[in-house]
């Protein structure tokens, strides 16, 4: 009997791609909090000021390391992620999926945690470094194969590195997107008082435009290159689109193809496109996942170019 050969993780281009994406994110929240620690230290001398900026901008970038540990994986599960430990029938039940998966792909399924969100939600999560998360819905809505094959598409953003490069993306654009937070509010506060004081006739959609009008304005006062934290989000969703495609390759590599397209079939006859497209253009340029009709013909070409492969 020929045992499964082990697999390592590797590095897609979609994770390549979401690295380098995060480094206008990075290097402005760098700037925000060398801003803060300059203000804060101002009295102290410009000596002290500049060692005072230096240790904090150190310190920042050598935190992205503690967010990979087991403890801080835990954390983000159940703050960041909103997620639960799975009851001890729900754990079994996981756990027993899971290990069929991941010995089907040859890895160690131990080193991943799993998770539940309290959710009826259609989905399922690959967070952090080692998580690994279904919906309440998913969990006792989806057959046992379906399941499993849901899970072998969550390994494969493990698998790609989707899941580690994401977390340490957003752990580094955290004081960026708290910044751009603020100027969202201020943006609406302005737009809503410019429609109150011109009597209504501020129309909503240049209301909603202006937020990234002020921060596209915002960026390019401090520096033209910081424009790219307005551009990056777009290119973001893109290639996240297309590490959603890696994954349900690696699926489908690993023979779960047939059953992940029954599942988003199911998720096709549930109006999940329909609803998608109501949402509007730019929830759908902004969308994390292809749609489920997009994803099934991706899948039929791949298992099409496989079986062709192996006729030849």
């Amino acid at each position: 009997m020929t045992s499964t050969p082990r697999r390592r993780r590797r590095f897609h281009v979609s994770t390549a791609v979401r690295l380098l994406a995060g480094v206008p994110w990075l290097l402005c929240s760098l700037f925000i909090l060398a801003l803060v620690a300059g203000a804060a230290s101002a009295s102290a001398g410009e000596s002290v000021q500049g060692v005072v900026v230096l240790a904090v901008a150190v310190l920042f970038v050598v935190s992205g390391v503690l967010v990979f540990l087991p403890r801080t994986e835990a954390l983000f599960a159940v703050v960041l992620y909103r997620y639960r430990r799975p009851t001890e029938d729900e754990a079994r039940y996981l756990a027993s999926v899971w290990t069929e998966v991941t010995n089907t792909a040859g890895v160690n399924g131990s080193r991943y945690s799993l998770w539940v969100r309290d959710s009826d939600e259609v989905n399922a999560f690959a967070a952090a470094g080692h998580v690994v998360a279904v919906t309440r819905w998913a969990l006792r809505s989806l057959s046992r194969q379906h399941l499993a094959a849901v899970l072998a598409h969550e390994l494969g953003h493990h698998i790609g590195g989707h899941a580690w490069a994401g977390l340490l993306t957003y752990w580094y654009s955290l004081p960026t997107r708290f910044v751009r937070r603020v100027f969202y509010l201020l943006a609406y506060v302005f737009g809503f008082a410019m429609s109150v004081f011109r009597g209504g006739v501020v129309l909503l959609a240049p209301a909603q435009l202006l937020p990234l009008l002020v921060i596209a304005y915002a960026a390019y006062k401090v520096h033209p290159a910081l424009l790219a934290i307005v551009v990056v989000p777009f290119l973001l969703a893109w290639f996240t689109r297309l590490g959603e495609r890696y994954a349900d390759r690696f699926a489908a590599r690993i023979g779960y193809g047939p059953l992940l397209m029954e599942v988003f079939d199911g998720w096709l006859r549930s109006a999940m496109d329909a609803r998608r497209r109501r949402a509007g253009i730019r929830a759908n340029v902004m969308a994390s996942h292809p749609t489920c009709a997009a994803r099934i013909r991706a899948l039929q070409k791949y298992l099409a170019r496989q079986a062709a492969a192996q006729d030849g």
